[in-house]
């Protein structure tokens, strides 16, 4: 009933904290629907809740179980099939490991995914999240409603970690983010001024592009 790309698919969607509300409006099949809906829930450790006043559910993943019902799925063989399904074990592993890699981050949750999609590993070490370039120190120290985040984070790259330190400057709840790559990372990255400001798309696209050419 429930297939790998079903889990893998919602270990992706909680990991990355989207609601999936759109790939819910695209399923055309009963099966997937409930698969999908189900998978959700049990690794967000949420029963499935039937809602007392609509046609529908109160899950996190509520969208797929709405969809399920929609194709014909009852309440009653949903539950069923949740009671008789258990995590397998490798995705319950991978959400220990990826647990940790801000894949929910705002500002660098893209970053991670593009990284991981690329064959590296990330890890981000302890870090207060202050400003650590100049840059960023100083939008910080010019305008109340500029907000600067620093990440380090060490990147894997087969037998070697290099590390990756930048900021992530963004008008408070509204504008665009850039993001200043500082010198005190590995010497792979020395091609990045740490007074160049770039655009979130620019800054992903270089550095994977770096990573790539030296792996």
């Amino acid at each position: 009933m429930i297939e790998d790309k079903d889990w893998s698919r919602m270990v992706d969607l909680v990991l990355s904290g989207k609601d999936g509300n759109a790939a819910a409006n695209a399923i055309k099949d009963k099966r997937k629907a409930i698969a999908r809906f189900v998978c959700g829930c049990k690794l967000t450790n949420d029963r499935p809740a039937p809602c007392s006043w609509r046609n529908g559910f109160m899950n996190s993943f509520s969208e797929f179980g709405d969809k399920a019902l929609s194709l014909g799925a009852t309440v009653e063989e949903i539950q069923t099939i949740y009671d008789a399904i258990i995590i397998p074990q490798k995705y319950v592993d991978k959400m220990g490991v990826m647990a940790g890699k801000k894949l929910r981050d705002r500002f660098v949750g893209d970053f991670v995914k593009k990284v991981l999609d690329n064959g590296f590993d990330i890890e981000f070490l302890p870090h207060n999240g202050y400003a650590i370039s100049y840059v960023g120190k100083a939008a910080m120290s010019r305008n109340g409603r500029k907000w600067t985040i620093g990440y380090k984070s060490e990147i894997t790259l087969k037998d070697k970690k290099v590390k990756l330190i930048f900021d992530a400057i963004t008008d408070e709840g509204d504008g665009p983010t850039s993001y200043v790559v500082c010198d005190e990372s590995d010497n792979m990255f020395g091609n990045f001024s740490d007074y160049e400001k770039l655009g979130k798309q620019k800054f992903i696209k270089e550095i994977i592009e770096t990573l790539i050419l030296n792996k």
